[in-house]
């Protein structure tokens, strides 16, 4: 599927929010969305990239799927998330906006995954990133992570 990706603007930032709260409903994981105040701030000041819906959708507006990275101290590039509406899913709009983000990145880009999500580690290896390191209770002690790093596009 080929859709428009573009720059979210910072007007986009409550419809980015509520794709934030529903995206990860019924992931089975205590997941806890990143609040408004941050999503304004990252839609004016990090890499925000989003594909609109021709159709108006529940709770987002036009938001159709969305994904935020931003620069960390190291000089590189924090893939934070990538988030596609319920409604919207299957159409490849998250390979999408990794790809855009990617052909942004001149620098190395970082994620996070859990080792034993196999299926998104697949995705992600098929995009060019490869494991860094295992970091054991990253966010809690039963929560670990493989930090997965990308060489970015200047590379």
């Amino acid at each position: 599927m080929s859709s428009k990706v573009e720059c979210a603007k910072p007007a986009d930032f409550l419809g980015i929010a509520a794709l934030d709260r529903i995206s990860w409903e019924g992931s089975g994981s205590q997941f806890i969305p990143d609040g408004e105040h941050v999503w304004r701030v990252w839609c004016e000041y990090a890499t925000v990239l989003v594909i609109r819906s021709a159709r108006e959708l529940p709770e987002t507006g036009d938001i159709a799927a969305a994904l935020v990275m931003f620069p960390t101290e190291r000089h590189e590039q924090f893939l934070h998330k990538i988030m596609v509406h319920p409604e919207c899913r299957g159409q490849g709009l998250g390979t999408e906006l990794m790809q855009a983000g990617l052909q942004r990145a001149t620098v190395p880009v970082l994620l996070t995954v859990n080792p034993e999500n196999q299926a998104a580690i697949r995705v992600y290896e098929k995009s060019g990133y490869r494991i860094r390191e295992r970091v054991d209770g990253y966010y809690r002690s039963h929560e670990h992570r493989y930090i997965m790093e990308h060489p970015g596009n200047g590379s």
